[in-house]
This record gives structure tokens, sequence and C-alpha cells, in this order.
């Protein structure tokens, strides 16, 4: 990815999580035999649980009743381990962790922990009720801050679209990184939830999995968005034979990061948003046209302004230098690099522009 966010957290949208953490925790500490709000439920939940009944308390009192009615140790153990591996986010990116998918719990909870998750994530379901967005507020309002403290304007998956801001009545989609469908106990878990581009959650990624590339590949490390690592950065390099790009299949690009220990998790990145795919079907597109734009430029400064052809060079090079705030700004700068890195791009400008 192209940068990594910076985390808000603590923040109430965090708080239901953390009340059904508490909850899972005493439940796992195998002390209880019978569903005790006392033990089980945080104090600051039993309101909530209180107001929804049917929604909340049901179902948290089946899904107990089915972890005390699993018939060994080991099948407590594996619903265990899928709850805490799956909800370290970290782990499972740099495959320190392997996650735990529905298909390998027991059939006798299964069921029960996927109805319930099911009904957690949204502003129509559990987190969006009255009782619970006035303990834990709403998600546009973690969006908002969200939107504070992480100003870039593009989006980090695929730097082709500008995310909404703080300021707009709706908010981009959260995307579940790790998918619930897939993967137990982690719907509401916001080291798991990150804004994202419509185009990169609903068109790209969607329900692809970022562990596993089918289901007979092994194990893949991914971008954690969180990640603190500040020696990371994409660049991109257009090889052609020529100066015509109209065709994406006559020319390659290629997608290089600058700290090689991410060499893999780039690799993950660029297959499950479709990188090279659209970032070559986007500059095909456009080449013409920021051909056209360069001309242009070279004419007002060199022509017109009489200003020497390295002072142009180097205006056009620093064009993008901030493209994390331009849409499509890493594919105009290296755009700008290829045009400019070649030999005969002087004497090209000088002369009539063919496209």
């Amino acid at each position: 990815m192209l940068y990594f966010y910076k985390s808000i957290s603590p923040h109430p949208i965090e708080n239901l999580h953390n009340y059904l953490d508490f909850f899972f925790t005493r439940m796992f500490d195998d002390t209880q035999t019978v569903y005790s709000h006392a033990y089980l439920i945080h104090p600051n939940f039993q309101g909530i649980i209180d107001t929804y009944k049917e929604q909340i308390d049901e179902r948290l009192k089946a899904l107990f009743n089915a972890y005390i009615g699993l018939a060994t140790p080991q099948e407590k153990q594996i619903v265990k381990d899928a709850y805490f591996i799956n909800n370290d986010i970290v782990s499972l990116s740099d495959a320190t962790n392997t996650p735990i998918k529905y298909s390998q719990l027991p059939a006798g909870i299964s069921t029960q922990i996927k109805s319930f998750y099911d009904e957690l994530w949204g502003d129509s379901k559990i987190l969006g009720y009255a009782t619970v967005v006035n303990s834990c507020g709403t998600v546009k309002q973690h969006f908002n801050r969200f939107r504070e403290v992480n100003e870039f304007l593009v989006c980090p998956f695929c730097g082709l679209e500008s995310l909404l801001c703080e300021h707009d009545d709706g908010r981009d989609d959260y995307d579940h990184y790790l998918l619930k469908s897939q993967y137990p106990f982690i719907s509401i878990n916001f080291n798991n939830l990150f804004p994202m581009c419509h185009r990169c959650n609903s068109k790209n990624k969607n329900q692809k999995d970022l562990v596993y590339e089918n289901v007979a590949a092994p194990q893949r490390r991914f971008y954690y968005p969180y990640s603190k690592e500040a020696n990371h950065e994409i660049n991109l390099n257009i090889v052609s034979p020529n100066n015509d790009l109209k065709d994406p299949t006559q020319w390659q690009l290629e997608v290089n990061t600058t700290n090689l220990a991410y060499e893999d998790c780039k690799e993950t990145w660029k297959d499950v948003f479709n990188i090279e795919t659209r970032y070559k079907a986007t500059i095909s597109k456009h080449s013409k046209f920021w051909k056209e734009r360069i001309f242009s430029k070279h004419h007002n400064i060199c022509k017109k302004n009489g200003r020497s052809y390295a002072e142009f060079e180097e205006d056009i090079l620093d064009d993008f230098n901030d493209y994390l705030n331009i849409s499509n700004g890493i594919l105009m700068k290296s755009f700008n690099d290829f045009v400019i890195n070649d030999p005969n791009c002087q004497a090209n400008l000088t002369g009539i522009l063919i496209v």
C-alpha cells in the first residue's frame, strides 16, 4: 500500500468489542457452568443487554451454552484460539500466527458465533442500535475523527481515488480486512476495519482473502494498515520500447518497494487490489492527455518565458511529489519520470508532439 494509517484508538466505537472481549475472556477461563450476568457481563454492558434481550442477551446465553456443551477440551481450545488469534491482526499480517476459519470451528458452536457476529456490524444492526450508540457513538463519528488525524487525500490502497473527509455528509466504506464471512470474532474489531475507497472495497478486494491466494496456496504476509514502519515507499517504473502507451499489453509496469522486507506484502497487495491492471489501464487511458500537458508546460516555460530546459525538467519532476494528496498522482509522477528520462525527450519536445 502507498502509506500507512495512523490509529485513533482508543475511541468509543471500540467499546462494544471491548464489552464482548470481557465476556469471552471470562467464558474462556472455564470457571462457570451457568450463564451469569454477574460474572460474564461488563457493568457498562449491562444496560445494553437489558435493552436488547433477544438480540444480544439471548444470543450470548446460547453461545455460552454451546461452548460449555462442547465435547472435549480440544474443541474448546479451538474456539479460544480462534478468538485470540483472529483478533491479533498484527501477528496475522506478518504470518507469525495462522487464522482459524468458521469451517474449522466445532459444529456445535460455529453457527451460534456466526449468527451473533453477523448481527453486529452495520448502522441498522447492533452497532447502530440507539442504546449502543449512546455508549459507543457511530461509525460516522469514528470516520470523522479518523480523517482529522489521517490527512492524506487519496486511498492508500490504490492512490487512484480520493477519500471523503470529515466535512462530507457520508463516509467511505469500512473494509473488513480479514473477511468477516470467513473468520470468526472480527466483525467489529477496529484493528480489522479500515476506510477504503469504493473501487478498492467493492470492485477489487471485495471477498478476496488476504491470507490465502487460493485454497491450495500457503499462508502469505500482507500489509498491516496501522504499521509504524517509516522506511516504506512504493515506486513505479514504466518500461516501454517507445512513448506510445495507449495499448497496455505493449509495455510493462514495475511496482517496487523501497523496503525489501515488505516485498511479499507488496505482492499480496498487488494481487488483492488488482493494482497492476488498474494502474496500467489508467496510464494507457490518460497518457495522451498527460503528454499534451507536458508539451504545453515545456512551451510555456521554455519557448514563451525563455527559461532553460533544465529548469523545465526540474519543474516537471516536482509536479507530483505530493502524490498522496492527488488522485492518480503516483501514476502521473511515474509518467513524468518516464517521459523526462527518455534521452530524446528534449528533442521531441522542441518538435511536433506525436501521440
